[in-house]
């Protein structure tokens, strides 16, 4: 008897964002007076999957909710 699996449902953000910038915007809504720099490293092994945006969702994902910068601004 072969056993069938549902496909995964992918759900993403409403559109993609950077790391970096979401965390400098959370420094600046606390106030916190930290220095964010973004860094990637050419020796770990995945380097070149995350540069070219492995993490990122798929073609068929879908795509819902507000932006970080949005959700950000609506808990202050």
């Amino acid at each position: 008897m072969g056993s069938s699996q549902a496909p995964i449902l992918e759900i993403a953000g409403s559109r993609e964002e950077n790391l970096v910038d979401a965390a400098k915007l959370l420094v600046a809504c606390r106030g916190d007076p930290v220095k964010i720099e973004g860094v990637s490293d050419p020796a770990n092994p995945d380097h070149d999957l995350y540069e070219m945006g492995a993490l990122l969702p798929g073609l068929d994902a879908t795509l819902a909710g507000s932006t970080f910068e949005e959700w950000l601004d609506s808990t202050s």
